[in-house]
């Protein structure tokens, strides 16, 4: 018996010390722990993009793709959120109450195609046109341009959308297709060609230059002697015994003067020195100040040339190579 009731003693003992660990501060404190452990856990899940503080409140921000409507004002996840409308984006969760406008690949000539269109989580991704390049990382680039051309050395590296053509150098010989070599054997044809024409339209100008001076010289002007004009009115009796009635004649014929000799004829009867000296006169007039200069070398023409010498004489009895220089 004395046992039994021993027994007894130590087993409500024992219990009634698991009893005061259980109400135990410590035992408090870790439950309590425990319970806000869960409530973060269960709050995180909640605002799993995370959150944003509004008026003092911790709120829910919306997923990509959306736009807050109305914040929070009791809970972190009473907030109201709406997807973007077409044309708009949101790449991350956010707490702004606007879409991005979605970029547009540019004007016809910037050279610019939509490679990927824009959604309600992704911007408009843009890439150059085929024959055009921009040389950054696509989908920022704001315009494009034109790929190098290699027509005549031909091409290294192909042009892509982020980096230019490289051309071959320039061949300086025995490159495919000797382009140098080509280029200056045109070169020489040319000279070649130049200066064969150059040669003949030379000689041709030769040849008619020597026969206009030999039949068809012009009497308006000096031939052989580089003269200046003088007065011929002091010499006129002179110069016309000289020449004479016959080649006087032909001197004014050779000037549509026919009517003058006519009229020189009238003025002087049966006095042939004065008709040259008269029809002398009215050639003078009609020549001007040049008619001393003409006159020698219309002389020279008509192979008069002891005539045209003695004219000379009269009028440049001065004549010296100074005279002729500056002439």
């Amino acid at each position: 018996m004395a046992s039994s009731r021993k027994f007894s003693e130590v087993l409500l003992l024992f219990c009634v010390v698991l009893f005061l660990n259980d109400v135990s501060p410590v035992s408090t404190e870790l439950n309590v722990r425990h319970s806000f452990r869960e409530k973060l856990r269960v709050k995180r899940q909640g605002c799993q993009d995370g959150t944003y503080e509004h008026n003092g409140i911790n709120c829910c921000k919306c997923a990509a793709g959306q736009k807050v409507v109305e914040h929070c004002t009791k809970t972190a996840d009473d907030r109201e959120c709406a997807f973007c409308d077409d044309g708009t984006y949101n790449s991350e969760p956010n707490s702004k109450d606007s879409c991005e406008i979605c970029t547009s690949c540019g004007p016809e000539n910037a050279n610019l195609e939509v490679k990927e269109r824009c959604t309600a989580i992704n911007d408009t991704k843009c890439t150059c046109k085929e024959g055009y390049y921009c040389p950054t990382k696509e989908g920022t680039c704001k315009i494009c341009h034109p790929c190098t051309r290699c027509d005549s050395t031909g091409i290294k590296d192909a042009c892509t959308r982020t980096s230019d053509a490289v051309c071959n150098e320039e061949s300086s010989g025995e490159s495919p297709g000797l382009t140098g070599g080509a280029n200056a054997g045109i070169v020489i044809a040319v000279f070649f060609v130049v200066a064969v024409v150059v040669a003949v339209v030379a000689m041709f100008r030769k040849k008619i230059l020597g026969f206009l001076k030999k039949d068809t010289p012009k009497p308006s002007g000096p031939v052989s002697d580089p003269l200046l004009p003088v007065d011929m009115e002091p010499h006129i009796v002179d110069v016309a015994e000289i020449i004479g009635w016959k080649d006087m004649c032909q001197i004014a014929l050779s000037c549509q003067m026919a009517n003058s000799i006519e009229n020189a004829k009238l003025s002087h009867h049966n006095d042939g020195e004065m008709w040259t000296q008269e029809l002398l006169k009215k050639w003078m007039e009609a020549k001007g100040m040049p008619a001393s200069v003409e006159l020698i070398a219309i002389l020279r023409k008509m192979r008069k040339n002891n005539k045209a010498d003695k004219i000379k004489a009269i009028l440049y009895p001065m004549d010296s190579p100074t005279q002729c220089s500056s002439a």
